[in-house]
């Protein structure tokens, strides 16, 4: 027998192998729709009240919603096919809602900042 025949493979199966860039956009949109449509309870005078509080986008929110890793998303961002182009897209989309919201107020922008430096080295890189 083959040696090669006889090796375990070790670890939990890819789920990832059947991915195109038209599951990835419409996974990517449901995660969208999911944080922007979060709500939180508030307490008036009137009562208990349900208040549009969107969740920020992050590349590790996005990736436990599908059910894959940071470094899967990572490899998906480095291919020259239209999935990476994709996967290119969505992460400059969570970049910007990182962006914005740390200049309109409805993220801490000291988090904001770190965040942006160390997931994004070398654009967001403080200059010596």
């Amino acid at each position: 027998m083959n040696e090669k025949n006889l090796k375990k493979k070790l670890g939990r199966p890819r789920k990832a192998e059947n991915w195109t860039s038209e599951l990835l956009q419409e996974r990517a949109r449901n995660y969208f729709d999911k944080c922007d449509s979060r709500t939180r309870q508030v307490v008036t005078k009137d009562g208990i009240l349900q208040e549009l509080h969107p969740e920020p986008y992050s590349i590790e929110g996005l990736c436990v919603y599908l059910d894959i890793t940071r470094s899967e998303f990572a490899a998906w961002r480095k291919r020259s096919d239209d999935l990476g182009r994709r996967a290119e897209m969505i992460h400059l989309k969570i970049t910007a809602n990182r962006v914005s919201g740390a200049l309109d107020g409805t993220q801490n922008s000291s988090f904001a900042q770190f965040m942006l430096k160390n997931n994004n080295p070398a654009d967001y890189k403080d200059k010596v």
